[in-house]
């Protein structure tokens, strides 16, 4: 603890910033502040305080937002306690500038909801992240720089077969795909798989079955197509079917 810290919460949260004046003696054994970081703080005009307030809180919601919008949106606008709560718990620091805008913030706040009474609102945010992460993912991109080359090539892949870095397979609680407004999400369990595109950022989502997911979770560069529909049960003669389509796609690639 410190005066980082103290300054921090008192940014984020009106009851810091009032014990300041009303008890400065317990906010300076909270945050194990010396007489002169006690002083640097109170010697700071509680008008500036709530102005840089609002400008911190604003700035967290714009950062979150550009990763989490939909998540966002619904906790302004019918959890706000909850979204106040999670910004009080938030001390900002420094972040690594390499990081993607909001990639922080909203790690924070996917983190945070798990351990909330918010199925919903969870599964959504990791949803979300999930759908960001992969935007900002340069494999990701390099991948699907790659998949649309081929598929304008008419070529195929062929070898051992491995899930595409520009997708990912989630499973959710509830039927991510079918939201917003995020509150009427169907409470089932849900496989999703995204996937990245070239030139546009644009993640889509395809909701598969379990029979699919288990096609894909055995690409994992140490099958070939024959190998893997072999170790699936069920229709082998769909399930190859299923897994051509899955390369067509540009899904699923050979091991590099």
């Amino acid at each position: 603890m410190g005066v980082q810290d103290a300054l921090a919460a008192m940014l984020v949260c009106e009851a810091e910033s009032a014990l300041l004046r009303e008890d400065p003696v317990r906010l300076q054994r909270r945050y194990e502040l010396s007489d002169a970081e006690l002083a640097m703080l109170s010697g700071a005009a509680l008008d500036g305080y709530r102005v840089t307030y609002t400008g911190v809180l604003g700035k967290l919601r714009s950062a979150v937002a550009a990763c989490l919008p939909d998540t966002v949106a619904e906790l302004l606008g019918g959890h706000r306690a909850l979204w106040e709560e999670f910004a009080r718990g938030v001390v900002r620091r420094p972040q690594p500038a390499a990081r993607p805008f909001g990639m922080w913030e909203s790690e924070r706040l996917t983190a945070w909801l798990a351990t909330q009474e918010t199925p919903r609102l969870t599964a959504y945010a990791r949803y979300e992240l999930a759908r960001a992460t992969l935007v900002h993912d340069r494999d990701a991109a390099l991948a699907a720089r790659d998949a649309a080359t081929v598929a304008g090539s008419g070529d195929r892949p062929a070898g051992a077969l491995r899930l595409s870095a520009a997708a990912r397979v989630e499973t959710y609680t509830h039927d991510v795909t079918a939201g917003p407004p995020i509150g009427e999400l169907p409470a089932v369990r849900t496989r999703v798989l995204l996937q990245r595109g070239w030139r546009a950022p644009v993640v889509r989502a395809y909701r598969i079955s379990d029979g699919t997911a288990m096609l894909l979770a055995r690409c994992d560069g140490t099958r070939d197509a024959a190998q893997v529909v072999a170790e699936v049960g069920g229709d082998h003669a769909r399930a190859a079917e299923t897994l051509a389509k899955l390369v067509l796609a540009g899904l699923v690639w050979p091991r590099s």
